[in-house]
């Protein structure tokens, strides 16, 4: 990927943390901005949607957008936190957003 896209997957990952920062803990957040301080966007990103697929209240987010960058950093071939992270979601985006 060239620097444009990593850009654009920090950019989404800061806005997507934006609108359920009230949503998460302190310690959630701060892992989540410790992984893109080190452009560490794979990290960043899993973390982030594992807290996000714990809420009981579904925030309004882009998940087909979500998705499409969850692909571009591979994690439908490799996790870090939870090796069963992208069938998780998968479920959880068809379950809660009609994403198949």
């Amino acid at each position: 990927m060239n620097k444009e896209d990593w850009n654009n997957i920090e950019e989404f990952i800061k806005k997507t943390l934006e609108i359920v920062r009230r949503e998460l803990n302190q310690e959630s957040i701060e892992g989540v901005e410790h992984y893109l301080n080190h452009d560490e966007y794979e990290m960043a990103f899993e973390g982030l949607f594992i807290e996000i697929m714990k809420l009981k209240k579904l925030p309004e987010l882009d998940m087909k957008e979500s998705e499409e960058v969850a692909l571009r950093l591979k994690l439908d071939e490799e996790s870090i936190f939870d090796a069963n992270f992208w069938d998780k979601f998968k479920t959880f985006t068809t379950n809660n957003y009609g994403i198949s």
